[in-house]
């Protein structure tokens, strides 16, 4: 079997934070974001024998604890992603899958197998079908509704949980916008005590599209109010902000916060 393949990172410690893992990007998405920094994966072509990807993975198997798969979109290569996790697991390598959530189906193959120890999930909108539907650039049937259940089908496994928005200020990163989001993790997601949550500042200088390059993206300081929005919501769970000035910042409440 062939995978299309955008890259492997032998060597990553920022694709799964607190783990040093491989990171595999597969080429290919449903959605076309506007910030999108790995834009030249959406259409790549570049099939490569999963037996080569496999021996990358050993070749790393000394230095690290996990294996992450990325894209694009990974789980559009539902067959690729499978066989690779379990020869991950079978080296007793763990495995996170980063994923925009519109492959519900596959996200439930994966957890039944056992082959998933953590998934990175976007939400990158309130659920509302117009907001969503500008900011991913498409507009696809029941878009929402699978993302939704990919969420709930992971919340019930036993695997790891963390959810990311993107925010940009003329785009998603309103304090409304982000307690729409948050009320609804709050409201729909069961084990807060294992949920991250990840603000992200939006940064479009790696984007393709002028629109992204030319904004601005939102200050340490507002978006420390946006966690705190957050926070407010999700008092169980772990709420962080990922910028480029400070990195990733444990928000714990309106006073303290942790580097992590």
């Amino acid at each position: 079997m062939n995978a299309n393949v955008g890259g492997i990172v032998p060597l990553s410690t920022v694709d799964w934070h607190g783990k040093s893992s491989v990171a595999v990007f597969l080429n290919g998405c449903p959605f076309r974001c506007g910030y999108c920094h790995n834009y030249d994966l959406l259409t790549k072509s570049n099939p490569i024998d999963l037996e080569s990807v496999k021996k990358r993975i050993m070749e790393s198997k000394p230095f690290v604890s996990a294996v992450v798969f990325l894209g694009g979109e990974p789980l559009a290569q539902d067959g690729a992603v499978e066989e690779l996790a379990a020869f991950a697991k079978e080296n007793g390598l763990k495995t996170g899958i980063h994923t925009n959530g519109y492959y519900p189906k596959t996200v439930s193959s994966l957890i039944e197998k056992n082959l998933a120890d953590k998934f990175f999930i976007d939400i990158k909108a309130p659920f509302e079908n117009e907001i969503y539907q500008k900011t991913v650039g498409v507009q696809l049937e029941d878009m929402i509704e699978r993302i939704q259940r990919t969420i709930h089908i992971a919340d019930e496994s036993p695997a790891e949980l963390e959810i990311k928005t993107t925010v940009f200020p003329e785009i998603i990163g309103t304090k409304g916008q982000v307690a729409d989001i948050s009320k609804w993790m709050n409201q729909n997601i069961r084990r807060k005590s294992k949920l991250t949550y990840v603000l992200q500042q939006g940064n479009g200088r790696s984007s393709n599209d002028p629109v992204f390059q030319k904004m601005t993206f939102l200050s340490p300081d507002e978006m420390d109010e946006l966690a705190q929005i957050a926070l407010e919501n999700l008092k169980n769970a772990a709420v962080i902000t990922q910028t480029e000035e400070n990195g990733r910042v444990v928000k714990t409440n309106i006073c303290g916060n942790e580097r992590l």
